[in-house]
């Protein structure tokens, strides 16, 4: 990360050399080449740098909704790099090549899939708009190492640090505080208009922004002092959401389809989360079993004074509540409870594959790990390539001591997800279970390029030219991989 952010300044260090002409006002100063080669470098110090999501469920959940709303905004690239932070406390961002990274805790705050679809959309249009480096134009009368500031504040605020992230930020906006911090108060209008546009277009209420603004704004008097870095530069004010409510009912009405799968992505996040002060994930599970119950004792008998959530339908708020539930039971290995908890779930929804994924997790935890296998090759023949559930067919392969098949199924997986680090990481186990040493050594270069660690990576791949065994073809690639990395540091370093 440092490497990183010492080379932000040096991408106005000879504003002599001409850059593309792109037709815009920050074509005199960073192309979007510029914007994507900064933006991976970022994000392969993110992915070192804080703890991620790796469920594949939340993970592919996420992705195909990011990809829908993509398609109806205003962004020329839709191919998107997705980061999604497990931290509780609310936070999304965008960063510069098609980075959008979201914190588990805001689709925990969001109360319905609109609304965290609100903030996908806000963020996509920072992204269409090029406000980071319309940012860039409007700081360059002040220091550029603002942006190494803006950046870290990001990686900060990720890992938790939320004072240090603060600070951070503070500290590199000095000069500028009075207009900007993330972007400008203009570039936050911009995308509040232009997300709700790509809102409206993609089928979402237009009022659900304004209702996750609501939400926001109860979290910063919740948080007190110690605000996240989101709620500091998307400062959320009673006159922001009275603009979002205006412009909402300028714009088509729009009828709330509730998502059942972002209420089970909820509560999946729920279940698998730790609890603070819970040292294990039994004990986690026990609190969360608890939760659970009371809210499914809540939804049979509500209370006439407690609020609730009129836009989400009981029976799939109950639906959703007995699949915490029943992934509670499993995390805590009560499995004849989760089987039972899940049955009717089963029986209602036979195809739901958050249903289906679960009970094969209860076969393994029984310990029939083959028909674990059995169903999850069933499912991955009928859909390939699935993320979700070729990593649960390989991780169950390898349980199974099926290195080889293991071998194929994530193969595969790597050409269909090159950029996911965990597939990386998962593939170099198997190899090395399976006795490859040279594919193992291969994986793990891969798996460290990912995360920016560029020594890691050429010395696995060195090691692998050795075990190449003189095979010429094989040695070729591997050479050309050492350039490729070499290639990719010298260019990280120069931006």
């Amino acid at each position: 990360m440092i490497s990183l952010l010492l080379a932000v300044p040096s991408l106005a260090s000879n504003p002599a050399e001409p850059l593309p002409e792109l037709g815009d006002s920050a074509a005199g100063l960073m192309a979007p080449a510029q914007e994507q080669a900064l933006g991976q470098a970022w994000l392969r110090s993110f992915r070192a740098s804080v703890p991620l999501e790796s469920d594949p469920l939340v993970f592919e959940y996420m992705e195909n909704l990011l990809f829908k709303l993509s398609s109806y905004s205003d962004i020329e690239d839709k191919n998107l790099d997705l980061v999604i932070v497990s931290n509780p406390t609310i936070n999304a961002f965008a960063v510069p090549g098609g980075v959008i990274g979201v914190n588990t805790g805001l689709l925990l705050y969001a109360e319905s899939e609109a609304q965290l679809a609100s903030v996908l959309s806000h963020e996509l249009a920072h992204l269409s708009q090029r406000h980071f480096a319309r940012s860039v134009e409007a700081s360059q009368r002040t220091n550029f190492t603002t942006l190494a500031g803006l950046l870290a504040g990001i990686v900060l605020a990720a890992a938790s640090e939320g004072d240090a992230a603060s600070a951070a930020i503070m500290a590199s906006q000095a000069a500028a505080l009075d207009s900007q911090l993330r972007y400008s108060r203009l570039h936050e209008k911009e995308a509040d208009r232009l997300g709700m546009k790509t809102l409206v277009d993609a089928g979402y209420p237009a009022e659900s922004a304004a209702l996750m603004f609501k939400q926001m704004l109860n979290a910063s008097r919740l948080y007190g002092n110690r605000m996240p870095e989101f709620l500091l530069t998307h400062p959320v004010t009673e006159s922001r959401i009275a603009d979002a409510s205006n412009r909402a009912r300028q714009l088509p009405s729009t009828t709330n389809v509730p998502s059942l799968d972002y209420l089970l992505i909820k509560a999946r996040i729920t279940a698998l989360g730790k609890v603070p002060g819970k040292e294990s994930t039994e004990e986690s599970a026990k609190e969360h079993i608890k939760r659970f119950r009371l809210a499914l004792e809540k939804l049979s008998t509500p209370e006439p004074s407690s609020p609730t959530n009129s836009n989400v339908p009981a029976e799939l708020a109950r639906s959703a509540a007995h699949y915490g539930l029943a992934l509670s039971y499993l995390e805590n290995r009560q499995w004849r409870k989760a089987r039972k908890t899940l049955a009717p779930l089963l029986k209602q929804a036979p195809n739901k594959l958050a249903y289906i994924l679960l009970d094969i997790d209860i076969d393994i935890e029984a310990g029939d790990s083959k028909r674990a296998e059995k169903r999850l090759h069933e499912l991955n023949t009928t859909m390939p390539n699935n993320y979700a559930i070729s990593m649960a067919l390989a991780q169950t392969m390898l349980s199974n001591t099926d290195y080889k098949d293991a071998q194929k199924v994530l193969q595969s997986l790597t050409k269909t997800r090159p950029a996911q680090a965990d597939v990386w990481y998962l593939m170099s186990e198997t190899h090395g279970l399976a006795g490859d040493i040279l594919q193992l050594h291969q994986a793990r270069a891969e798996f460290f390029l990912l995360r920016g660690n560029f020594s890691q990576a050429r010395q696995h791949l060195t090691t692998a030219l050795h075990f190449s065994k003189n095979n010429y073809q094989i040695a070729a690639r591997i050479k050309e991989r050492i350039r490729d990395v070499n290639s990719l540091q010298q260019l990280t370093e120069n931006l």
